[in-house]
């Protein structure tokens, strides 16, 4: 008897999966060692290992599907940003997508973290419920947008005249970010290129 599973639940579960991989590493012990002693010459013919890789670039397995706005730049992707991308004349601008386990604390607080990042007061769950929502992957979530200095983490001094757009999502006790930033101008022509980003945001599906 063959299974099938609806997609919005194949969709959930597996934006579940993805992002409780993120908080859980191995805690087995290595219990013995053994010395490597044979070496071999990598062929002109096979492809270059990659340095630093993440596990979908290692073993293939792609789930997470976008379409790069034009102007912009892939950089680097990490497990707590398996997509992320660079814009502006410089690079200065960013956005990317975090999945976090336990949603970080909820949608009032990560929009609240933000709002600190660019200097600005907290808000209250009213004001929270009045911000416009934008769909995330399927996924109904809050749309902030912020102006002001932005403090990127672990930096020690502000950056004037910038702009922040985001969407924060709840998915079960996980929680499912975009975030762009950047020179408020910048940001400003690149919010089309930023709807077009998220728009396009899916999980493949499995093989019918």
């Amino acid at each position: 008897m063959i299974a099938f599973i609806p997609r919005a639940c194949y969709l959930r579960y597996t934006l579940a999966l993805a992002a409780c991989s993120f908080a859980f590493v191995s805690c087995e012990r290595v219990t013995e060692r053994m010395e490597i002693t044979q070496t071999r010459e990598i062929s002109s013919y096979e492809a270059k290992p990659k340095l630093n890789a993440y596990s979908q670039e290692r073993f293939g397995d792609e789930r997470l599907q976008w379409e790069t706005p034009e102007g912009w730049s892939r950089a680097e992707r990490s497990q707590m940003r398996p997509v992320n991308l660079t814009f502006g004349p410089n690079k200065e601008g960013e956005c990317y997508l975090s999945m976090l386990p336990g949603g970080a604390g909820g949608v009032l607080a990560n929009v609240n973290r933000w709002r600190k990042q660019m200097g600005q007061p907290e808000i209250g769950e009213e004001e929270l419920a009045t911000l416009p929502k934008k769909t995330l992957m399927g996924i109904e979530g809050v749309y902030v947008t912020v102006d002001g200095a932005y403090t990127n983490v672990g930096a020690t001094e502000a950056k004037p005249d910038h702009r922040m757009l985001g969407i924060v999502a709840a998915l079960g006790d996980a929680g499912l970010f975009v975030k762009m930033v950047g020179p408020k101008e910048l940001v400003e022509e690149n919010t089309p290129a930023f709807d077009q980003f998220v728009s396009s945001l899916s999980l493949r599906m499995p093989q019918q």
